[in-house]
């Protein structure tokens, strides 16, 4: 009777540790299987890099805005200055003083009005100027209203002396402002030039080196 009961349990035993033993490798086996199941962890090398592009535009703008800022202001430093003045019926350069002294109203060759201009000029300069053209480079006349359309302001034309006033002190004048003028030499002379009405004339000096206008003196024609 004993014997028979110590085999169910020696049985019993052996499928205890069986069933224990088959956990125990369930759970071993999972555990391995979970281990390898996890993703790789990145190696450091394999890191996304920072996004330098966006650094390189960002500096690539501001590098641009200081350049256009430099550029403007190198714009601003190249506009070359004035070299030439007209103020108080004086227009001065480095090389020469031209001085209007005084104008009247004569009739020219074809019975028109003329505005005769007179003036002395100063060379300082080292070179043979003549009067007649440095007024014709730096001069201009036109006759209009100042609140004038430009297409109503007219350009004045060198008039022609009648022949009695060319043989006379007037066509004197005029005759020197022809005549070459030697450094440091200073002359008197005029020019004339017909105009059409009664509007004022604008007589305009401009910079020598630039072609800016430098300032105005206004002829009022009266009678």
């Amino acid at each position: 009777m004993r014997e028979k009961r110590q085999r169910p349990t020696r049985r019993l035993r052996y499928w205890w540790a069986l069933v224990i033993t088959a956990l125990l490798l369930l759970v071993l086996g999972g555990g391995v299987v979970w281990l390898f199941s996890q993703p790789a962890e990145p190696a450091p090398s394999a890191k996304k890099a920072p996004d330098h592009n966006i650094a390189a535009r960002h500096s690539s703008r501001r590098a641009a805005k200081k350049r256009s800022v430099t550029s403007a202001d190198s714009v601003a430093s190249a506009t070359p200055p004035l070299t030439s003045r007209f103020t108080n019926d004086i227009y001065t350069t480095p090389t020469l003083t031209l001085r209007l002294t005084g104008a009247k109203i004569v009739t020219d060759k074809t019975n028109h009005p003329a505005l005769f201009i007179q003036y002395e000029l100063a060379n300082d300069g080292s070179t043979l100027i003549t009067p007649a053209a440095i007024w014709r480079q730096y001069a201009i006349l036109r006759q209009g209203q100042a609140n004038a359309k430009k297409s109503d302001i007219t350009p004045l034309t060198e008039a022609t002396l009648t022949d009695k006033d060319a043989q006379g002190d007037l066509g004197k004048q005029v005759k020197a402002s022809q005549t070459p003028l030697a450094p440091t030499k200073k002359m008197s002379g005029a020019m004339v030039y017909t105009f059409v009405d009664k509007d004022p004339i604008r007589l305009q000096f401009i910079d020598r080196d630039t072609g800016r206008p430098l300032g105005t003196k206004t002829y009022e024609i009266t009678g």
